[in-house]
């Protein structure tokens, strides 16, 4: 368990990629008077911090709030792993009562290494990550698999989500409860640098009479 608790925390830290935050600014109350002599300096401190947080700001909109970028590796215990493509635009799909919204689909590879590398029995892998939220909008049980996922590539692959290393997501969702988690699907015959598109298949929920609610999603992501 803690090999494979380590396999995806390493995945995790270099592709999951949680959108960055910002840091709350530091006050002081203690009911003081300001020194004057030090007026003009403070004003002119706050204006240079003010316009580093503007640039902040910027930077981070035009990196659309993702703290690694296509192109970058990011180094853990793990391993190197390089975010070769994203798509972070994907529609959300509706299917009878259920929502699925997919934060982000990635493309990467990695050089593994120590235990990582030990368990998976190599040291290097490439990898598609989709980031799922998943909600049921109804007050009834309702059974939706989209862990179980099957996805196509444009370099001829079909894949299924690898147990050991992707987030488990309960198939049976009791009323109006939320899930999510990332997925990997381990590519075997193809580069992550050559992914320009990848399928997404998953089947309809069903009720408790395991009656079709909806229609089976079938979508395609762009990779850039």
């Amino acid at each position: 368990m803690r090999k494979l608790s380590l396999i995806v925390l390493s995945l995790g830290l270099a592709v999951s990629l949680a959108a960055c935050g910002s840091e709350a600014e530091e006050t002081t109350a203690d009911g003081s008077m300001p020194d004057t002599e030090n007026v003009e300096e403070s004003a002119s401190d706050e204006d240079e911090e003010a316009g580093a947080t503007e640039e902040e700001s910027q930077e981070t909109e035009a990196d659309n709030g993702w703290e690694t970028q296509v192109g970058e590796t990011v180094e853990n215990e793990g391993g190197a792993f390089t975010l070769i493509a994203r798509n972070d635009q994907v529609e959300t799909q509706e299917t009878g009562p259920m929502i699925l919204n997919i934060p982000q689909v990635n493309a990467a590879s990695a050089k593994l290494k120590g235990d990582v590398a030990e368990f998976l029995e190599t040291e290097d892998i490439e990898y598609i990550q989709i980031d799922m939220e998943v909600e049921n909008t109804s007050e009834d049980t309702i059974t939706f698999y989209p862990a179980q996922a099957t996805i196509t590539t444009n370099t001829g692959e079909q894949l299924e989500s690898d147990i050991w290393l992707s987030d488990h997501i309960d198939g049976d969702f009791f009323g109006q409860v939320k899930q999510e988690g990332s997925q990997y699907f381990i590519l075997e015959k193809s580069k992550a640098e050559e992914i320009e598109w990848v399928r997404i298949l998953i089947s309809a929920p069903l009720d408790e009479n395991w009656n079709s609610l909806g229609e089976d999603l079938d979508f395609r992501v762009e990779l850039k």
